[in-house]
């Protein structure tokens, strides 16, 4: 990343190459950044003195200097942040996490860039769209190549409601019949002259117990079981789609980026699936299509959990906007679903349970996707000598 400075408070990002500039290593998934001796009191302003200020105090960190010298040393930063930065005492380097860069060196973040008053109207604008949508806001995530599984996944979800206006997909054909049986057409019945149209695609968990009683194991080759790979993109209305859309866009850029394409495909899908069981399993309201890609969803979640913490979220909470970290707010949102599956028993309209277990089996997975990609990593990072 190449800077040039504007002014003395403000930096802003330019071509690499060009003359007068600084240029900083950054990480674009964890938005940390490498700083060579003397880049940040430079960037930071001289009187600041930052690396001047280090705690002559050090403990052994756990992270190699980028330019191969040794593992670092953590120091404290008293009375300037809370955290411990990495220094390296051969090359005199610091490493700054994402949360350590947007405290000391905000201007090279793509928030920090922007002129104060710009700023300051984009809040405001966020301000007042929260107010009538009560939906977070991602502050500071960006990501720098296209997220083209979220993106289709998208696609998926706005064209089977679609067709679901349509009539194309009809969720009656999911309501129970005769002894809980579903009265549209099951998937081995295509070959009998069954259409699409007449298909049940969303799981009714009355349904699936009474296969499940009459035939056994036989049911999950003859009977509805596949509705449990189908339900996740299908919708019961604008609010429940385009809310769904919204929550994957912002949440599942950023964890496509760091799984991959084809992994966070399996990811997103598996979650929906032990999502859309674990409501089969668990509901009262056992009449009504299970429908959504809520389960999903809530394993992006957990994934972004897991990956960026400590990222902000625009909140507002009784017309204050407050800048939460993504921990908080992921949190928070977690107990509210387990409450809510605990105390709405009955009429239930939500699926409270595929929520909750696709977020349980989002936050599991993530850790060993993470590994692997670290593996990945280590295969191919060359660090210099």
């Amino acid at each position: 990343m190449a800077l040039r400075k504007v002014d003395e408070q403000r930096w802003e990002q330019v071509v690499a190459g060009e003359r007068d500039v600084v240029q900083i290593d950054a990480c674009p998934v964890c938005n940390g950044a490498w700083f060579d001796a003397g880049e940040l009191d430079l960037l930071a302003g001289e009187a600041t003195q930052i690396e001047r200020a280090l705690d002559p105090e050090s403990r052994p960190s756990k992270r190699m200097c980028p330019r191969g010298c040794a593992l670092m040393r953590e120091h404290d930063l008293p009375g300037i942040i809370r955290t411990p930065v990495d220094h390296c005492p051969v090359c005199r380097g610091i490493w700054l996490d994402g949360h350590e860069r947007r405290k000391l060196a905000k201007s090279t973040t793509r928030e920090g860039q922007e002129d104060p008053k710009k700023r300051l109207a984009r809040r405001g604008a966020i301000w007042a769209a929260q107010l009538l949508v009560q939906l977070p806001v991602e502050v500071e995530n960006p990501v720098h190549r296209t997220p083209w599984v979220v993106i289709t996944i998208l696609a998926v979800l706005l064209s089977a409601f679609g067709l679901q206006l349509l009539g194309v997909i009809d969720l009656s054909n999911c309501a129970p019949g005769v002894a809980g049986m579903p009265s549209g057409a099951m998937l081995g019945d295509l070959a009998d002259g069954a259409s699409v149209r007449d298909l049940c695609l969303a799981p009714v968990a009355a349904s699936l117990a009474q296969q499940w009683a009459t035939m056994g194991a036989a049911a999950l080759t003859q009977g509805s079981w596949y509705t449990l790979a189908t339900h996740w993109f299908l919708h019961g209305g604008w609010a429940h789609v385009l809310g769904n859309c919204y929550f994957l866009y912002i949440f599942g850029d950023n964890v496509e980026t760091l799984f991959g394409r084809l992994r966070f495909a399996l990811f997103f899908v598996a979650a929906a699936i032990v999502g859309g069981l674990a409501e089969v399993l668990l509901t009262q309201n056992t009449a009504a299509p299970i429908v959504g890609a809520s389960g999903g969803i809530a394993g992006v979640m957990a994934a972004y959990l897991w990956c960026f913490p400590r990222n902000k979220l625009f909140q507002v909470v009784l017309f204050i906007q407050l800048k939460l970290p993504a921990w908080v707010y992921l949190f928070v949102w977690a107990g509210f679903q387990a409450v809510m599956g605990l105390v709405e028993t009955r009429n239930v309209g939500v699926a409270w349970f595929s929520h909750l277990f696709g977020f349980a089996f989002g936050a599991a997975v993530t850790p060993l996707i993470l590994a692997m990609r670290r593996r990945e990593v280590a295969r191919t990072v060359r660090v210099p000598a």
